[in-house]
């Protein structure tokens, strides 16, 4: 047992991947882990690859992915000896918890625990494991005040980060990035990075760019019926909001309007948790998938325009 200082574990794993079966039939390939103190010294590392029970031969895709061989699956032993390793290795550091990058790993687990048990094998290790693993990566993202989440290999390379060997996508490789994000996040002025605010701007204006197109599209649903004189006299009178506005619902009358072909009237509901306006045919309020909406207005086809000016 070590002393009593605190010390963090982050972790990756690699799984089987290729083929729908593997979506809830993964198994682990391998798994990496940091362990350091809280002042970001490198304890211990580790690295090891195990073999499926269900999938020993890998995909294609799970080959050129992780860059694992054959012949080192094979030759590896099962994960759930691999990850007694691991426990061993939290026991010597008090390590509670491994954290990790994506909310995969935890599921990838489960599916591996799932087969473990199909083959009557023990899993005490893996089930020691998937409890102690925790996703910290909306926590860092919203730390970090990035606009949405950005894949580890994006981020830490704009950390610096080099695998000394591979590629990401290697379990050990992307366990050392996500201790390096950690750690410039918590120790150093990151912001100020010229790459980090680079690869923020750079998904800002990706964001940017993706919204421009889907209002563009939303656009051309909307005014595909063309607009009456009284709507185009209505639309050019509008501020900026309210032609937002008059775009946004006109195009989802539009799209149920082809939706609902033999409908005669539709209606305009809103839902709460999360907050939706859904434009439907009359008869499907009530049922099953849109059953209590907080708000509900009837118009029939032939008359959305004057709803739709109505509503804005």
């Amino acid at each position: 047992m070590t002393d009593k200082k605190k010390y963090i574990g982050f972790a990756d794993f690699e799984f089987t991947c290729g083929s729908p079966m593997y979506r809830f039939r993964s198994e682990m390939l391998s798994v990496g882990v940091v362990i350091c103190d809280s002042s970001y010294n490198i304890m211990e590392k580790f690295y090891a690859t195990s073999k499926p029970n269900r999938f020993p031969k890998l995909s294609k895709q799970c080959r050129e992915l992780t860059n694992l061989s054959q012949e080192e699956i094979s030759a590896s032993p099962d994960s759930n000896d691999v990850l007694l390793e691991v426990s061993k290795l939290m026991d010597k550091y008090c390590v509670g918890e491994l954290w990790v990058w994506g909310n995969f790993d935890k599921p990838g687990l489960q599916s591996d625990i799932k087969q473990h048990c199909n083959f009557g094998k023990n899993v005490d290790g893996i089930c020691r494991i998937c409890g102690a693993v925790r996703d910290i990566q909306d926590e860092m993202v919203k730390r970090m005040k990035l606009p949405q989440a950005i894949n580890i290999k994006e981020l830490a390379s704009s950390f610096g980060y080099v695998p000394d060997s591979g590629s990401f996508h290697n379990a050990f490789n992307d366990a050392m990035a996500l201790y390096t994000i950690h750690k410039a996040v918590f120790t150093t002025d990151f912001r100020n990075r010229p790459e980090f605010a680079a690869l923020v701007e750079e998904r800002l204006e990706k964001m940017r760019q993706v919204k421009a197109a889907q209002e563009q599209k939303r656009r051309e649903i909307a005014f595909s019926i063309e607009l009456s004189p009284e709507e185009q006299e209505f639309f050019d009178s509008l501020d900026d909001t309210g032609k937002s506005r008059f775009v946004y619902l006109r195009f989802k009358i539009v799209l149920a309007m082809g939706k609902y072909p033999q409908a005669e009237e539709l209606a305009y509901a809103v839902f709460e948790n999360p907050r939706k306006i859904k434009i439907i045919s009359k008869e499907k309020i009530g049922s099953k998938k849109y059953a209590a909406p907080v708000e509900v207005k009837y118009f029939a086809k032939k008359d959305f325009r004057k709803f739709l000016m109505d509503m804005v």
